[in-house]
């Protein structure tokens, strides 16, 4: 943690200051507190401290930015720190953002947020202090987040919704970390590493972690369970195999009778003979090296091959994976690097090879990947490998993703991931790579007129454009409907209505599982002797406001309450300085203007548009931006409500539409002094016809 803050700090062109407003004494003690346990590693506690402190300041941008830092260090949902560097953001005086930026995108990055973390990287460019050797490397760092931002949403949009992945869930993973999954396939036996919590948990490693120890679950009602009983452990590794230090298993042979472990740095074997598993003995020099780290191999069906990893000198750079063969005497033979292919400048993992010994699957640093490890797989063809190919989403994540093994028939298989969502370091995951998924999108519908009003039996339809099938008609019951089918993609939409006229339009529906609210209006209006329908399409959750506009030949539907025919009346802007919501009601240009509605209502309605805006300098007294636009234009719908009754008019003839609150104008740099870039973008524009 400290090397990264120095790192940051050092580089940038600005550094942070702290407290916005004097803190009481409560919070300067607590505050004191909060940052000893952030900086002794003790995050849950930290996350405690900095929540209270929040509660307790609100505005307090030093608060909210170390508050996120609790979660972002911590190994456990790390995602609950983005509202903390959002908010942190938000509150922000112009000596403070910089860094922000940093951490808010890589937590965006590792959530899974790719877009988010992409804009943050290129917010937090600027900032970088180039002319410093820190600076470079920080520049490095933001440049490559960006790529690979790009790079994950690509394989996002090509995500194979037929592979399933699981947590395998609290009675398997922990919060300390499990990882290096072995199958002993024909007993339904799972071998595993982790590192929490033992008897002999009091002695710690460097890292202030318990030592790795090995783990058997079995496979009991479909849901995986870790044995306790040291009877029916036995038979499936040697006695005592746990000691003091780091221990791990590694592999069964293909027959389920030798197992590889991992101890002291180096590869062990054990076989079992006559229902017990023999002592420990060391591999061959040509593998085990004392000077060398060999964390994990992987055997070929026939025995002869074996994959492992290596930090040696003739490597290409980090760890590498290099293959060794089984001599004719038995021994195994000197180590041959694998080709470029495989490794890379970067680090390579554990390497898993096919049942038939055409496929290598490995994770690796190096290759075009998410973000940290990723899980690739390479295919033997005429003696060489082919070029490392990134098995995508979901298999892999924009967190560590090591120690794919998969079964002979390239199905179900297991890994481990450090990924958003888990117990809490690495958990374990099931994975099948081809389990198709029944998807059923829901729509929740409203059909209705211009006026809000609910059109009652409709009929809509939707159908499939490449296949021509067709699901419908399905009748409205007070504007409603409801749409359920396991179709995906482009889709036909036909509206029918009673006094309108059938009209088609188009949407897309997901490739995954959804529900969504879709609202479709219709409306008619007349122009130049000719009469026009029109069909507005809306949902948040599909991303659609579209209007599709056809010629009919007749008025068959009311257009009093259609704005579309009706001439403008006029347009008011009413303009803000910084936090205010205060609307001018004695302003002479907006009396005129709703003078003038009132004198031209006598037989219609009044229809209201209303746009508010809040530039982006960041409020305090509202809590975002958003909140400060949308109480801008409540505040004047609600005025202006009052202020036709007061005349007269009746509120069944006064049509407020849906405000459109928006935040506008240029990027916030910490100018907040210079007004006149950013006062245009605050203000209510008022729209009556």
């Amino acid at each position: 943690m400290k090397n990264i803050f120095t790192l940051i700090l050092s580089a940038l062109l600005i550094t942070p200051t702290c407290y916005a407003q004097k803190p009481t004494k409560v919070e300067k003690k607590l505050y004191k507190v909060a940052r000893k346990q952030l900086a002794n590693e003790d995050y849950r506690d930290a996350q405690k401290s900095y929540k209270h402190l929040v509660e307790m300041n609100a505005t307090n941008e030093t608060y909210h930015f170390e508050g996120g830092l609790s979660y972002y260090f911590s190994d456990v949902e790390r995602e609950k720190g983005i509202p903390f560097f959002e908010a942190s953001i938000q509150n922000s005086t112009e000596d403070t953002i910089p860094e922000i930026y940093y951490y808010l995108g890589r937590s965006y990055h590792l959530n899974g947020e790719f877009d988010k973390s992409k804009e943050a990287f290129n917010n937090f460019k600027p900032f970088i202090k180039t002319s410093s050797k820190d600076g470079q490397e920080l520049m490095k760092k933001a440049i490559y987040f960006v790529k690979v931002n790009d790079i994950a949403n690509k394989y996002l949009v090509n995500k194979n919704e037929n592979i399933v992945t699981s947590n395998l869930g609290s009675k398997i993973n922990s919060s300390f970390g499990e990882y290096a999954p072995v199958l002993k396939k024909d007993d339904n036996i799972l071998l595993f590493t982790s590192r929490r919590e033992t008897s002999n948990s009091n002695k710690l490693d460097k890292d202030l972690l318990p030592y790795e120890n090995i783990y058997i679950a079995k496979k009991v009602n479909n849901t995986w369970v870790v044995l306790t009983d040291d009877k029916e452990i036995k038979k499936y590794m040697p006695n005592n195999l746990n000691s003091k230090k780091h221990d791990a298993g590694v592999i069964y042979s293909s027959d389920g009778k030798t197992l590889y472990t991992y101890k002291n740095d180096i590869i062990w074997k054990s076989v079992l003979e006559d229902g017990n598993w023999s002592k420990l003995v060391e591999l061959d020099k040509n593998i085990n090296t004392s000077k060398y780290n060999i964390p994990s191999i992987s055997i070929s069906d026939d025995g002869n091959t074996l994959f492992f990893v290596s930090n040696r000198k003739d490597g290409l750079g980090g760890k590498d994976i290099y293959k060794s063969i089984k001599t004719s005497e038995g021994n195994w033979g000197e180590a041959e690097l694998l080709s470029e292919s495989i490794n890379s400048q970067l680090d390579e993992d554990s390497p898993y090879i096919s049942s038939d010994g055409n496929t290598l699957y490995f994770s690796s640093k190096g290759h075009e990947g998410i973000g940290g490890y990723d899980i690739y797989k390479s295919k033997l063809v005429d003696g060489n490998w082919t070029a490392a190919e990134n098995m995508g989403i979901p298999v892999n994540s924009a967190s560590d993703d090591v120690y794919f093994i998969i079964d002979n028939a390239g199905i179900n298989g297991f890994f481990a991931s450090a990924r958003s969502g888990g117990h809490g370091g690495m958990d374990i995951y099931d994975v099948c790579m081809d389990c198709p998924v029944i998807i059923t999108n829901t729509i929740n519908g409203i059909l209705a007129s211009l006026d809000n009003s609910p059109i009652n039996d409709g009929e809509i339809s939707i159908k499939k454009v490449d296949t021509g099938s067709l699901l419908g008609p399905i009748k409205t019951a007070e504007g409603k409907f409801k749409v359920v089918t396991e179709e995906t993609g482009d889709h036909e939409l036909i509206v029918e209505a009673p006094n309108y006229e059938k009209q088609i339009t188009y949407l897309s529906l997901p490739k995954t599982t959804s529900e969504t609210d879709v609202k479709i209006i219709l409306s008619q209006f007349e122009k130049d002797a000719e009469t026009y329908q029109v069909l507005n399409l809306s949902s948040n959750k599909l991303g659609i406001n579209k209007s599709d506009t056809i010629k009919v030949d007749k008025v068959i539907a009311s257009t009093d309450n259609d704005t579309s025919s009706r001439p403008t009346l006029g347009t008011y802007k009413e303009v803000y300085t910084y936090n205010s919501n205060k609307f001018n009601i004695e302003d002479a240009a907006f009396i005129s203007l709703i003078n003038k509605a009132i004198d031209n209502s006598s037989n219609h309605k009044i229809y209201i548009d209303i746009e508010s805006s809040a530039s982006k300098v960041p409020t305090t007294a509202f809590g975002s931006n958003n909140k400060l636009a949308t109480s801008r234009g409540e505040k004047a719908k609600t005025i202006i409500m009052d202020y036709l009754k007061s005349k007269g008019v009746s509120s069944d003839n006064i049509v407020v539409n849906k405000i459109n609150a928006i935040v506008s104008g240029p990027a916030y740099r910490g100018d907040f002094k210079n007004t006149s870039k950013y006062s245009e973008f605050q203000y209510v524009k008022i729209t009556v016809k």
